[in-house]
């Protein structure tokens, strides 16, 4: 059971979940050298937005890339990717850049080393609340987004940070 103040941390956390963390979580992605289960703290991450105690962010165009990576490289069946998203929409608030969120895309492209699909997520992450926390695997991206002053984690950095009691009873099962 969850001590009062983890439950009040959960009720405030706001995540931008970026295209690899979904992928781990909808594919139950294993690392092959190592065996590192990479979907099980997604899947953590997932069972607090599905029980509304963090709400959870994307952009429309994670939903563009997380597509075509099942289509082309996970050889997904259609309708499976057509349920994948389907829970997502249902899951997580799928945000589309408003010409402020492509202005700032546009700025932090220009003044940084970002692709266009990392610019326009940081351009809608720094539209939100300011707790809002980026959850990523890409090291660059994460590295990036800290000197543009977005705060950016690991998913198990995330578990470990903000929800230490859970995160201590699933670490074992990471291998």
């Amino acid at each position: 059971m969850l001590e009062r103040s983890e439950k009040v941390a959960m009720a405030k956390s706001n995540v931008f979940l970026d295209t690899d963390v979904i992928l781990n979580w909808l594919t139950k992605e294993v690392d092959q050298n190592t065996g590192f289960k990479l979907w099980k703290c997604p899947y953590e991450i997932m069972k607090f937005v599905e029980n509304e105690e963090i709400k959870a962010y994307t952009s429309i165009t994670n939903l563009f890339e997380i597509r075509f990576v099942l289509r082309r490289k996970k050889k997904c069946p259609e309708i499976k990717i057509k349920n994948f998203v389907s829970n997502l929409y249902d899951n997580i608030n799928i945000e589309i850049p408003d010409y402020v969120d492509l202005l700032t895309a546009n700025k932090l492209q220009d003044n940084y080393a970002f692709d266009p699909f990392d610019s326009i997520a940081l351009g809608i992450v720094q539209s939100m609340p300011e707790e809002s926390i980026l959850v990523s695997r890409d090291v660059a991206f994460r590295e990036l987004s800290t000197k543009c002053g977005i705060k950016a984690e690991t998913p198990e950095k995330y578990m470990e940070t903000h929800f230490p009691k859970v995160f201590e009873h699933i670490k074992i099962e990471l291998y």
